[in-house]
């Protein structure tokens, strides 16, 4: 039997998505829109949150707009998918503290910048293909209500998946319900999150956070997509990264590096597993050699950067107290001739990846939210950023 039988609304989603994609067909359009979707709804969300003084009501309104998705019978995993991201959201806009008029104006940069990812991409908004309809009002909510999943489907491309049992629909808002749960467990001190920087206080059951987030995404992944897990261990690294550098107070250093070598190479692994299997043939070794002469210097290059300043100096120990010995001290090559050189020649190989045809085509925006990072992380290092924000003179 056909996966499809008693599954009503296909055909309109179908009909809907495929419309929404004429105008999101550059990965470069569909990473940014994935920035700054969530983003917008952040700001939205973090506005209620202040105006109510908690988020149970945001919770509620997520919940409840999850259900209505699988009413009208969106692709399982897209549900999933925005199920997770929305529930992160709300967790998220706990920690957001500012003033309102800050929140509009990023709302209001995110909407702007997704105008200008267009403009630069050179494709025209879905929102200018029915601006003279006279179902306009009609037209632009039902954009505005399926924007996370509609953008959704353009990033996993035709990697649908319908399931039209109904255990499928309760399963479909269980990554939801778990990071809700995981939050209520982090609250009271049973784990910390594996990004979370709180001057490394006593957990409970410390030892056992990382187990719990691994196999938590896994069993939700196992069950619903993939995606879910590869992102939420692909970039944990970077955060612990960033936001150790910038507090540097009371680290547990032992605890420091175990966790961001832990979860970088779970993120590598996946990163570079997903770009050889997206070879098929030995011709289309020939093909990307460009790309793989790009990925061979690159990692060489960072390796021997990283063999020159050590397991502590790479995990700035330096910064942290635990190297007695200045920034900047190697002057050896690439030191000295290169700045920032394990950063920059990471990025360097990143992009010899997305030379490959296939694997850009399907992950493209993963290696553009690696490529991210490092560029955040390289301004936070280059400029000192940290503790008390500090801005480099002008």
């Amino acid at each position: 039997m056909n996966n499809n039988t008693f599954i009503y609304n296909v055909k309109k989603i179908n009909n809907l998505s495929n419309n929404f994609n004429k105008y999101h067909r550059d990965n470069v359009n569909v990473f940014i829109h994935l920035i700054t979707t969530p983003l917008s709804i952040l700001e939205i969300t973090s506005i209620i949150n202040k105006i109510t003084g908690h988020t149970i009501i945001a919770k509620i309104l997520c919940i409840f707009y999850c259900i209505s998705l699988i009413y009208k019978d969106l692709p399982f995993n897209v549900i999933c998918i925005t199920s997770y991201i929305l529930a992160n959201i709300i967790i998220f806009s706990q920690k957001i503290k500012m003033k309102y008029l800050y929140n509009i104006i990023i709302f209001i940069i995110g909407y702007l910048i997704q105008d200008l990812s267009h403009y630069i991409t050179g494709e025209q908004t879905y929102q200018s293909s029915y601006v003279n309809n006279y179902e306009y009002n009609e037209l632009l909510f039902e954009h505005t209500y399926y924007l996370l999943p509609l953008i959704i489907i353009s990033a996993i491309k035709s990697k649908i998946i319908y399931k039209k049992y109904p255990i499928y629909k309760i399963i479909c808002i269980t990554p939801l319900i778990k990071v809700f749960i995981t939050d209520y467990l982090v609250k009271k001190e049973y784990i910390e999150y594996p990004w979370q920087f709180n001057k490394y206080k006593v957990i409970k059951k410390r030892d056992y956070s990382n187990l719990y987030y691994i196999l938590t995404l896994f069993t939700i992944s196992y069950y619903t997509d993939y995606k879910i897990f590869l992102i939420g261990t692909s970039f944990v690294h970077y955060i612990r990264y960033i936001l150790t550098y910038y507090y540097r107070d009371n680290v547990d250093y032992i605890k420091f590096k175990n966790d961001v070598i832990f979860y970088k190479m779970i993120s590598m692994f996946q990163l570079y597993s997903l770009y050889l299997l997206s070879f098929q043939n030995t011709n289309d070794i020939y093909n990307n050699i460009i790309g793989i002469l790009f990925i061979i210097i690159g990692n060489s290059l960072s390796f021997y950067s990283s063999y020159l300043l050590g397991v502590d100096g790479c995990y700035f120990g330096i910064e942290l107290g635990y190297v007695n010995k200045k920034k900047n001290y190697i002057s050896k090559f690439p030191y000295g001739y290169i700045p920032h050189p394990m950063i920059l020649s990471q990025c360097f190989a990143l992009y010899g990846m997305n030379k490959n045809t296939i694997f850009y085509y399907n992950w493209s925006y993963l290696v553009y939210t690696h490529m991210l990072f490092y560029i955040i992380h390289i301004i936070q290092e280059h400029f000192d950023i940290y503790n008390i924000l500090k801005l480099p003179m002008i």
